[in-house]
């Protein structure tokens, strides 16, 4: 659970990094409220609900839609980047079935095109219509060309590679969770094996566009777990306890700041004098 607090507040920094990056200049104490409370958000279908932190930003901030969209999307652009990268990383150390360099290094291809794709533009433009057809913000006129202008600053090399840096890292901290359960319930499974099978798992999920992957990321994590040699139910229950100390407890976790803070969020902004 600590490992994955972890996650969250590494993650929080670069959300405070990206409002930087855009101008967007809110207390820090509304910054924490919104990037926190639309962690309830994680089980919508692909994560789409957490546009929701776009509207909030406009709505509370005055923050246009065509600055805070971006930053949703390079949350998780990054995030899927990361998990990848883990992925390529894990199979270094796989001992499972399609363990090899071939493999290790077929991911990383993949990784790599990914990461020279999100430098186009018509990709680019395509996310950003896409977010911005959605349901919570499709009342809404967006400058996509602003949007497009936001992103771009958002995933420019330089600050790129740190960004990257910092969700790979933090995605290892849940990694490195799971690894410690396995440590008690099937201790064959090595911290390089633990890696694999949570990033593979997180990113089937991801990929299922299932709300918070359920399902699929639990069962990808089961069978990888089971082709070494783990059996079905310590499987079982390793995947229950780690979703239980990620994916559940950033949605308590989102609901008791989104309690805290809910006038904060949800109140309309007052008039300026």
């Amino acid at each position: 659970a600590l490992l994955s607090l972890a996650n969250y507040g590494l993650r929080f920094l670069r959300w405070g990094s990206f409002l930087a990056t855009v101008g967007a200049v809110i207390p820090l104490r509304s910054s924490f409220a919104i990037f926190f409370a639309t962690y309830v958000m994680v089980i919508t279908p692909g994560k789409l609900g957490e546009v929701f932190k776009a509207g909030v930003l406009r709505d509370r901030h005055d923050v246009a839609l065509a600055r805070g969209l971006p930053i949703v999307l390079a949350e998780r652009i990054y995030d899927f980047l990361a998990v990848l990268a883990l992925v390529a990383a894990g199979m270094a150390f796989w001992d499972g079935p399609w363990h090899g360099a071939e493999v290790g290094l077929a991911a990383g291809i993949v990784f790599a095109g990914l990461l020279l794709g999100v430098r186009s533009s018509a990709l680019r433009r395509r996310l950003v219509a896409r977010a911005a057809a959605t349901r919570q913000l499709g009342e809404h006129r967006l400058a996509i060309d602003d949007a497009l202008a936001a992103l771009s600053d958002l995933l420019a090399p330089r600050r790129g590679a740190l960004q990257l840096a910092n969700s790979t890292l933090a995605w290892f901290c849940e990694c490195a969770g799971m690894w410690l359960v396995c440590r008690a319930l099937a201790p064959q499974i090595t911290l390089g094996d633990a890696v694999f099978v949570y990033a593979a798992g997180t990113l089937a999920g991801s990929l299922s566009f299932l709300p918070g992957g359920l399902g699929g990321t639990e069962a990808v994590m089961i069978a990888l777990l089971g082709t070494l040699g783990v059996a079905v139910a310590a499987a079982t229950v390793v995947a229950f306890i780690v979703r239980l100390a990620t994916l559940w407890l950033a949605v308590l976790f989102g609901l008791a700041v989104f309690g805290v803070f809910r006038r904060e969020i949800l109140a309309p902004r007052p008039p300026s004098r």
